[in-house]
Formats: structure tokens, C-alpha cells, sequence
């Protein structure tokens, strides 16, 4: 039975490897600790990467209560953090969806995606100003279904992603930089291979994790945000409410394969304005003003572009979240040359989950193609602090690629366990 399996899934012959290296690097983890013996925590604010970073997520994952059998885990997990300033996590998250019309025939996807994300503070823990390596790796794969939750919006005729993140690229190597804090943690620096979508335009609405799963509705489909690659950039709070910054990434980076500049000097550079009343929420209440510019890209044969993108959400103390994303565009660099996003979050004091609800308008670059309209409407139940399930509804208004279909219908369901 067992060969059989390896057979249908071969990719899992390296699976007892990894377990093994894993269990290594646990084990070496526990000498570390010993090693350096106790210390103060990390205290340096993240304040550069958005919700989907590994600094904020790290940040939720702290938060989390302890779940009964998992606790000597995180007592574990603490332990390491406290003593070498080493942050770490596990997560493992799947995607179905279904459509009730197709271009193809291919109507139904389903994928996954495990993630192993860090950070270490090797300098100045304990103070404002610390020096962090901060890394992920991923392995996203389809698990069933006709294509992935990344490919079913290209056969339904819509020019846009259903499902953020699912696809499959297999293993490879995400963000891998240094993030170095200066100036009692007023001045924020990065550089290394960077995602583009951790620093452009962030928003504290968004996260394909936990909440909508269209990526016109989570990102601003206006800019042409580079694949992972070389890059850098660096952030400035000044006052308690506001951050000013800028970063610059490799036009031509991907996620696939571990090369820079290949195309030469070929850049995606962005500005931005940050304020929120309180930075300790600064993902919650917060405005965020972006300027971009993006260089031709003559191996792609895409011209340059520029544009200007604006988000802002804000937190009631009734638990309810409204808001809005709106962007614009000059040129051919980017899929819509206008857009706009508006919705309203709730999280019930219960804590059994959270409510979300979207309506995203673009209209796209290409004239022939007119404007496309996308609804999400979702709820995600939160088992337990480590485990949730999030059924999800779109109505994809309009598919730009689609003449037959004036709406489709996508139902979806993610689930995500953390550790």
C-alpha cells in the first residue's frame, strides 16, 4: 500500500528526508537555547511588512492561547525565542473551489500550501534597534480537482486569480532578507530577496490566509507587483502616528528560480505614507498612500507604467471593519488601469471567527476588454485558536475573457491549521 501511494504521489519520497532534517534542526534549536541562556524578548516593532508578511504573521501566532495538548509545543516555541531571539513557525492550508460555468470544461480546483517561516534577531536583542534574518519556504501543490484554485479564473473567462496563493510551483524558496532597525527603531531597512506584496500597498483588511481569497479583492490590481527577487527598501516613523518609506525590487524577480536582474536594471520602484492613530494597531486603524513607477521590461516586451494606489481600514469598537482600496494607472505595465475595493469585516466578541463581504471594480488596460466586477463574501470559523475553516461565495461579474456568462458563481472552502 505504502509503494503504491509514493507511486500516485511521488513528490512524497522526500517527505521522510525533510522529517528527518527537521527533527535535526528542532534538535539543534534545543542546544541553542541552552546556549545562550535567558535574555529579554525581541522588542523592536515590525512596523515595514504588511498582514501577510513573516513579521505580522508571527505577531498573530504570538498572540494565539494555548490549546490544551499543543502547549508543551508552544512552551517549546517560546522558550527558543526568549533565550536566542529565534521566531518560528508551521503552517499547512488547502483550497477548494467549485464554478458553475466553464470556458474548458474545468470547473473545480483544489491545492495546498505548507509553509516554514522564521525569524532570528541575531543583533541587539532586547533593544529598539535589532538586526533580523527573516526567511520562508513553501511547497504548493494540487491536491485534486481539474486545474489549482491560481489557474480556474483563466477558464472561466476572468482575467484575475479565485484563489490567492494555491497553485503548483512544488518547493521553493520565498522571502529571504535582513531587516535591520536603527535610530531606537525609528529607522526600518531590508534587503535581500524580498515579495513585493509584504511592502507595496499594504492594508490591514487583507491576507489570503484568513479572509478573502479573489485576488483583485485582496490586492490592488493597478500595480504590477514583481514576483519575488532581489530588492530593498527602507521605512521612517516619525511622531507616533505616521511612517514614510520606499522600497525598489527586481522587475523580472520569480518565485522559481533563485536569479537576479536577468533582464539588467530593470526596476519596480514605490513611495508610500503611512498614518494610524496607533501603531500598536497599525494594520487596523490605518491609511496608506502609495506612488509607484515600474521600468519597461524589454525580455517581456511590457512598456513602463506609474500610478498612485490608496487603501484605508479602520476598527470599530463594535468589532466591524470597513474599507476601501482605490487605485490608478498610466500605461500598459499593469492588468487594470483603475480600480476600486470596498467591504466591511466583523469579528463577534464571541471569537467564534469573522464575517467579510467585498465588491471590487477594475477596468482593465485593455480597452477591448471593458470592466470586470467581483463579489466574496465569507465566513471563516475558528475551531480552535490553530485550526479554521472558511466557506467562501464569489460572484465574478462580467469575465473579461468570457462572452457566454454574465455571472459566475465560485464556491470555496479553505481550511489552515498553524503550529
Amino acid at each position: 500500500m505504502g509503494s503504491v501511494f509514493r507511486e500516485a504521489y511521488p513528490d512524497l519520497k522526500i517527505l521522510p528526508i525533510i522529517i528527518r532534517k527537521l527533527a535535526v534542526c528542532l534538535w539543534c534549536l534545543v542546544w541553542v537555547t541552552r546556549a545562550y541562556g535567558e535574555s529579554p524578548a525581541p522588542s523592536a516593532e515590525d512596523f515595514l511588512g504588511g498582514i501577510s508578511s513573516v513579521g505580522s504573521q508571527l505577531q498573530f501566532d504570538d498572540q494565539l492561547p494555548g490549546t490544551g495538548f499543543l502547549d508543551p509545543w508552544y512552551s517549546f516555541k517560546n522558550q527558543i525565542r526568549e533565550r536566542a531571539g529565534f521566531d518560528f513557525g508551521f503552517d499547512y492550508a488547502t483550497l477548494y473551489q467549485t464554478a458553475d460555468a466553464s470556458l474548458t470544461g474545468n470547473d473545480d480546483a483544489f491545492s495546498s500550501v505548507f509553509r516554514i517561516y522564521g525569524k532570528w534577531e541575531v543583533l541587539g536583542r532586547g533593544t529598539d534597534d535589532t538586526g533580523s534574518i527573516v526567511w520562508k519556504v513553501e511547497s504548493r501543490d494540487q491536491l485534486g480537482g481539474d486545474v489549482t484554485p491560481g489557474a480556474l479564473g483563466g477558464n472561466l473567462g476572468y482575467l484575475g486569480v479565485t484563489g490567492a496563493s494555491f497553485s503548483d510551483a512544488g518547493w521553493f524558496l520565498a522571502p529571504l532578507y535582513w531587516e535591520q532597525f536603527l535610530c531606537d527603531g525609528r529607522v526600518g531597512i531590508v534587503a535581500g530577496r524580498l515579495d513585493s506584496l509584504d511592502f507595496v500597498d499594504i492594508s490591514g483588511y487583507s491576507g489570503q490566509w484568513r479572509r478573502f481569497q479573489n485576488g483583485s479583492l485582496l490586492v490592488n490590481s493597478t500595480i504590477p507587483y514583481p514576483d519575488l527577487g532581489l530588492g530593498a527598501g527602507a521605512g521612517f516613523k516619525f511622531g507616533d502616528d505616521w511612517v514614510a518609506g520606499a522600497t525598489v525590487h527586481d522587475a523580472n524577480g520569480t518565485g522559481s528560480e533563485f536569479k537576479f536582474l536577468v533582464d539588467g536594471a530593470e526596476f519596480f520602484k514605490q513611495a508610500y505614507l503611512s498614518w494610524s492613530p496607533d501603531r500598536a494597531q497599525r494594520l487596523d486603524r490605518a491609511a496608506h498612500l502609495t506612488v509607484w513607477h515600474a521600468d519597461e521590461r524589454t525580455g517581456s516586451g511590457v512598456e513602463d507604467g506609474w500610478g498612485v494606489a490608496f487603501s484605508a481600514n479602520w476598527m470599530l469598537d463594535s468589532g466591524l471593519m470597513p474599507f476601501v482600496r482605490a487605485g490608478w494607472a498610466d500605461g500598459e505595465a499593469s492588468r487594470a488601469d483603475a480600480t476600486v475595493v470596498a467591504g466591511l469585516l466583523y469579528r463577534p466578541e464571541s471569537g467564534i471567527g469573522e464575517f467579510g463581504g467585498a465588491l471590487g471594480w477594475e477596468s482593465l488596460s485593455d480597452d477591448s476588454l471593458g470592466d470586470q466586477k467581483a463579489v466574496e463574501v465569507f465566513f471563516r470559523w475558528d475551531l480552535t485558536p490553530n485550526f479554521s475553516l472558511t466557506p467562501s461565495v464569489q460572484a465574478l461579474i462580467d469575465p473579461a475573457r468570457n462572452q457566454s456568462d454574465d455571472v459566475i458563481f465560485l464556491g470555496g472552502v479553505r481550511a489552515r491549521v498553524s503550529f
